[in-house]
């Protein structure tokens, strides 16, 4: 597994936060993503409802203008979830001024659905060596 130094406060979603059972965006990071190079965001799945077999994850990665998310949040990347493990989404200021020319701040977002879904993750900025 491919080791990050974290820095507080580029963390997204903390490991210890409860599970989500709904989809919920998490608060959003003040970070200028148009003059952040290229960076990685990395989701660690620590454990996620499967029983009733119909259950789907998706995190996804959105900018908006303000760390308040009160315009419209745009997604710039996304995974679907199948397992417990590490995702690693890469994403770069070029493609984030492509899809978001006003991007100030940054989220994540669990989109969960199916009959009794619950996703423990933990999330995190890191830059792209």
């Amino acid at each position: 597994m491919t080791r990050f130094t974290v820095d507080t406060a580029l963390i997204l979603r903390s490991p210890s936060d409860a599970a989500e059972t709904a989809t919920a965006a998490e608060t959003g990071v003040a970070l200028d993503v148009l003059k952040s190079g290229a960076f990685h965001c990395v989701i660690d799945v620590l454990a996620l409802d499967t029983t009733s077999t119909n259950e789907t994850y998706k995190i996804s990665l959105e900018t908006d203008v303000s760390a308040s998310f009160g315009g419209t949040p745009v997604e710039v990347a996304a995974v679907t979830v199948t397992a417990t493990g590490r995702y690693i989404l890469t994403v770069d200021q070029d493609l984030v001024a492509t899809l978001d020319p006003d991007a100030a701040a940054i989220r994540v977002k669990a989109t969960l659905g199916g009959t009794t879904p619950s996703l423990s993750y933990g999330a995190f900025l890191a830059p792209v060596a």
